[in-house]
């Protein structure tokens, strides 16, 4: 067995190896004539030699051959004295525009499915189904207002997910993290970003919590003029995000998102967030971004201070205790929720997250649905980010 894999690594092994400069070669044809011509050997010998009849060699000297056997280009690579790939490269050029489209479709399509779970963007009708290559790499570019397809890969959000193999839930993640990155890119926040305002601005938010319909989108435009800049994105299959942190532009943005789809969780996801703002916004800067989930954080190692800053500042611990006295009369609950600023579906749900009862107290706890009714621009549903991006300006900030 070893004796012919030696022998099979002989034959091939002239035809990975150049011995010729490819950078001084013309073309294909004008090689094979200075072979035949040192060689001083005519056509049919060369043909008969390589056991291949006209109809086989020409169409491929001259640049016009629509298929080619694997072992054809191997036989005229060894004979050329060029690898296999440099044949190729000298090839290529002398196509003609169809051939050199068809190639290019075929690279398109690899990175395609390199780059994106195809399999889960289908099925979340992202990709129209039956969707070709050219489709795919058409809806990608208006999408995020891309000029070419390869420009996906090329920015700051690259090295984050510079994994050598990467699975369905990376290339999703990387797919939610750059939507929301073009989002913010597209909003470009004029105002700079100022910690000693958000600071001044923090013991205010809590009140907010109590207008469900439109607390939220009232403390955002307020964050958006100290230079932090929220949207909603929700989740996608496979990733189950939380929300997220990143810098853009030099100004702090905030991804909230959809995960338990209740009310009290946007407010913890943005409480969270703006501590990670506060406190770790240089680690943020180096790391391109920072995305949270229930299973914690991929970059900071600080997830349990920044949720215990964002429960303490909706529900202190000593008014915890206090209302667990009280949590089965709902009237009680809703008076101490009117007297300490907060809704009562977050002193529940942060009683249900200390002691598991969600199943006693989940009717008082809404969904995101009032509170996500102008925020909330279906983004994966548009045409292109640009586009959510305009919505949320003129809806949220007003510009």
């Amino acid at each position: 067995m070893n004796k012919e894999y030696s022998e099979l690594g002989n034959v091939v092994d002239a035809a990975i190896r150049s011995s010729i400069d490819v950078n001084q070669v013309t073309s294909l044809k004008d090689l094979y004539i200075e072979k035949k011509k040192a060689l001083r050997l005519s056509d049919r010998q060369i043909q008969q030699i390589l056991g291949m009849d006209p109809k086989t060699i020409n169409p491929i000297l001259d640049g016009t051959a629509k298929h080619m056997s694997f072992i054809n280009v191997i036989k005229l690579a060894h004979f050329l004295g060029l690898s296999v790939n440099d044949l190729i490269k000298v090839y290529i050029p002398e196509l003609d525009a169809n051939q050199i489209g068809e190639i290019q479709r075929a690279r398109d399509a690899g990175y395609i499915v390199e780059t994106f779970d195809v399999a889960t963007l289908t099925k979340m009708k992202f990709f129209p189904s039956g969707s070709s290559s050219k489709d795919m790499g058409d809806k990608i570019k208006r999408f995020f207002g891309l000029q070419s397809l390869y420009d996906y890969s090329n920015n700051s959000l690259v090295s984050a997910f510079s994994r050598s193999k990467r699975n369905s839930n990376d290339l999703m993640r990387n797919f939610w993290v750059q939507s929301a990155y073009t989002h913010f890119q597209y909003i470009n926040n004029p105002n700079p970003y100022n910690r000693k305002e958000l600071v001044g601005l923090m013991p205010k938010i809590r009140p907010y919590t109590r207008d469900v319909k439109n607390g939220l989108v009232r403390v955002l435009k307020a964050l958006y003029c100290v230079g932090v800049t929220v949207i909603y994105q929700p989740s996608l299959e496979k990733i189950q995000v939380r929300g997220a942190t990143m810098v853009v532009n030099d100004n702090p943005c905030i991804v909230l998102s959809n995960l338990q789809n209740n009310y009290p969780t946007l407010w913890f996801t943005l409480l969270h967030e703006l501590h990670h703002v506060l406190y770790d916004l240089d680690d943020i800067k180096t790391q391109a971004y920072h995305i949270s989930n229930d299973e914690g954080d991929l970059f900071l190692m600080n997830e349990e201070r920044a949720n215990d800053f964002a429960r303490e500042y909706l529900l202190s611990e000593t008014r915890l205790k206090f209302v667990s006295g009280y949590i089965t009369s709902h009237y009680h609950v809703e008076k101490l929720a009117s007297e300490w600023g907060v809704h009562a579906s977050i002193i529940y749900a942060v009683y249900c997250y200390k002691t598991n009862e969600w199943a006693l107290y989940n009717k008082y706890i809404p969904k995101m649905t009032d509170a996500l009714e102008l925020l909330n621009t279906h983004p994966f549903e548009r045409e292109s980010l640009k586009e959510s991006a305009q919505a949320i300006k003129e809806l949220i900030y007003n510009i």
